[in-house]
């Protein structure tokens, strides 16, 4: 009996031994290696790299409002620990967009500016051609952006503003070859001769936000039924800051400006409210009157465009001209047929250009500084001009009649009123924009 009982616990455990025999021999299922691409490189680009700069760049800033120095910088453990997030988030991201067979855009998506900015399609063509050169770009990000991972974890603000120059400088590389590549780079093109310095020498010219009617417009106006508007745009409250610019992203602009801070002005204002550089406009159609052959004249100085904001006719020249020791471009971001990308690379060069239709607010950029911004009003009339720093403008001329008035400004957008306007006497005018936020 216990013979036999021996025999079958060692005949089960043969056939136990089959069993795992066998199940040793099947291969394991392969794991899938296929990734599910659901988010677009502009999503990614949108939710996650934007929004996550943005928080890191505006952490570190002085802000200046009037009378007040702002110096804006991560304090508490709190603060540091959503950057950390911010960073990591940036910080991957890249390896995201590293992922092949990812789309430029979900389906359907266009350019918003069709001719200016490649559409979609395009950028997944360039990616595919060069596949090393898209690595090299997002690299160039994965690793600006570890910079900042680095300076955050050290909880050191002042790293973490110098950082953020590269990592702007990595982001407009990018977008400067894949989303709107220039036939030349900025930093390619040379001229075919220098300017004669005599020549191209400078004096300080007269850029004022409206050149002066023609003697042919002063004419016309003066024997027509017209009246003057005279009105001034004011903020209501306290006015935001102005970011201090970061000059070190370019050591030559830092040079410039030695000793000194310079702000954006997209918030301009003076002791009593009043609003700079509102482009002023009345809307409707005039009677044609001659194009001044004056151009609008637009300087690079201390690495900054100035003014800020001009006016100008369908027709009219726009000068630009480059007072700095240094290279600048002029590219304008058009959605119509005002499209331009003029380099120059040295200082004291005058360049051209001829507006072709209206277009309302022509936005300008520099690619080698990205911080400067500059907007001209293009329009069909006479009838307009730019609020100074008291926030007042003059429109003369008017024709005697009802007209809508409107204002716009970058920041707060557009106001428009109602204004009636008799022969021979000045309309006053007051616009008002809300408290800002």
């Amino acid at each position: 009996m216990k013979s036999s009982k021996r025999y079958e616990l060692r005949a089960l455990l043969v056939v136990f031994s089959i069993l795992i025999a066998a199940g040793c021999s099947t291969a394991p299922p392969e794991p899938t290696t296929e990734f599910q691409l659901t988010a677009s490189i502009q999503d990614i680009m949108i939710s996650m790299v934007d929004e996550s700069a943005d928080t890191i760049w505006e952490s570190v800033a002085t802000i200046l409002t009037p009378g007040h120095i702002e110096e804006r910088r991560p304090q508490t453990d709190e603060e540091w620990a959503t950057l950390r997030r911010h960073a990591i988030i940036l910080v991957e991201a890249t390896n995201l967009l590293l992922m092949e067979g990812r789309r430029a855009a979900a389906e359907g998506v266009v350019s918003e500016n069709p001719g200016l900015e490649l559409e979609p399609y395009e950028i997944e063509e360039r990616i595919a051609e060069d596949r090393q050169k898209w690595s090299e770009f997002v690299g160039d990000l994965h690793d600006r952006s570890a910079d900042m991972l680095e300076a955050i974890n050290e909880k050191d603000a002042d790293k973490l503003f110098d950082y953020g120059g590269p990592l702007d400088v990595a982001c407009e590389n990018c977008h400067l070859y894949y989303w709107y590549p220039n036939e030349v780079k900025p930093w390619d093109r040379v001229p075919e001769s220098v300017p004669d310095a005599e020549d191209a020498a400078l004096s300080s010219p007269s850029v004022d936000a409206q050149a002066p009617p023609s003697e042919v417009e002063r004419v016309a106006i003066a024997g027509a039924r017209t009246g003057t508007i005279e009105g001034r745009v004011v903020l209501q409250g306290p006015p935001p800051g102005n970011a201090v610019i970061r000059m070190g992203r370019d050591p030559k602009c830092a040079d410039i400006n030695s000793g000194r801070m310079v702000a954006q002005e997209s918030v301009l204002t003076g002791a009593d409210g009043g609003l700079a550089n509102v482009f002023v406009q009345l809307q409707g159609a005039f009677e044609k009157t001659p194009v001044p052959i004056e151009p609008v004249v637009v300087v690079q100085r201390g690495c900054v465009f100035e003014p800020r904001v001009v006016g100008a006719r369908i027709g009219q020249t726009l000068e630009f001209r480059n007072s700095d020791p240094l290279a600048h471009n002029v590219r304008s971001a058009s959605a119509v047929n005002n499209a331009f990308n003029i380099s120059q690379p040295f200082q004291d060069m005058v360049s051209t250009v001829e507006l072709q239709v209206e277009e309302g607010m022509l936005r300008i950029k520099c690619d080698s500084h990205r911080w400067m911004t500059e907007y001209i009003g293009v329009v069909d009339h006479p009838f307009f001009a730019v609020s100074d720093q008291s926030g007042a403008f003059q429109i003369e001329g008017v024709p005697e009649g009802t007209h809508v008035l409107e204002a716009w400004h970058e920041e707060f957008g557009l106001l428009s009123k109602t204004v009636s306007v008799e022969t021979g006497t000045q309309t006053a005018v007051d616009l008002s924009y809300g408290a800002a936020s």
